[in-house]
């Protein structure tokens, strides 16, 4: 059993309050699954997947003289072309989903369409790392970081310094800000932080196991941004930006420790 599954399901159970017929259903999954989740709070250990080369890579510039031409064809008619043998170049032979991801990461986005995002109490909280500078600890300079969480509806705010961005200060700092907001809300929305994507970003984030136990543990829907979209958690950057810019600036004399 994956970590994830064994998050969603817990979350479906003490969340959604789904018994667990309606929980298998609707994540696809046998209802033995759904009580072996359910008779654990630890999350399943499993063992990490072999690493295996993609069959996408040595094509990957011959799909990029096809984009040059063709810049809007589709997944389809591409895969079509690079099935064909090239030379002594053997044709494509893997499937069309990984053709399509890697098409997504590459073409140019169209322009974003902006709509306003209204939050419930207690649905969402946004987190996000910042860098604040140095700051002279004993005979070195070390690099600090702020760690911030802001509730999303009452735009509550909980800040925390630390001298790494490490998975484990990352995983600690979010305990601390759920323990200052007295609760869990019910999502939790971040970017493309390493300690919580291993892979893609958005709907096809793949989260990090020791992230997905987590946000099981505390009953958190883990929501990963697209790369690169910071306005999908302003809250959170116009914190960070506050923090750097307001908070810290102008106090260098002030903070020497």
């Amino acid at each position: 059993m994956k970590v994830s599954l064994w998050a969603e399901i817990r979350r479906l159970h003490e969340i959604e309050k789904l018994k667990d017929r309606e929980i298998a259903v609707k994540l696809g999954c046998s209802r033995y699954m759904v009580g072996r989740a359910l008779s654990t709070n630890q999350p399943p250990v499993n063992k990490p997947p072999s690493p295996r080369s993609k069959r996408l890579d040595p094509y990957r510039e011959r799909i990029a003289r096809i984009l040059e031409r063709y810049p809007n064809l589709s997944a389809v008619r591409i895969l079509e072309k690079i099935a064909q043998p090239d030379g002594d170049s053997p044709g494509y032979q893997g499937g069309i989903t990984q053709l399509r991801v890697y098409l997504q990461s590459i073409r140019v986005g169209k322009q974003r369409v902006y709509q306003d995002v209204n939050y419930e109490p207690g649905e969402a909280m946004q987190i996000d790392w910042g860098d604040v500078g140095p700051i002279h600890i004993g005979n070195a300079n070390r690099k600090v970081s702020v760690f911030v969480a802001v509730l999303c509806y009452s735009k509550m705010i909980y800040i925390e310094f630390t001298l790494s961005q490490r998975k484990s200060e990352f995983y600690r700092c979010i305990v601390h800000a759920l323990e200052f907001f007295r609760g869990s809300p019910r999502k939790i929305i971040f970017d493309n932080l390493k300690a919580a994507v291993i892979s893609g970003s958005g709907r096809s984030a793949v989260l990090h196991p020791e992230f997905a136990a987590l946000c099981g543990y505390y009953y958190l829907e883990p929501v990963a941004c697209e790369s690169r979209d910071p306005e999908s958690k302003g809250l959170v950057e116009n914190t960070v930006r506050y923090v750097k810019r307001n908070a810290l600036a102008g106090r260098e004399d002030e903070l020497r420790s």
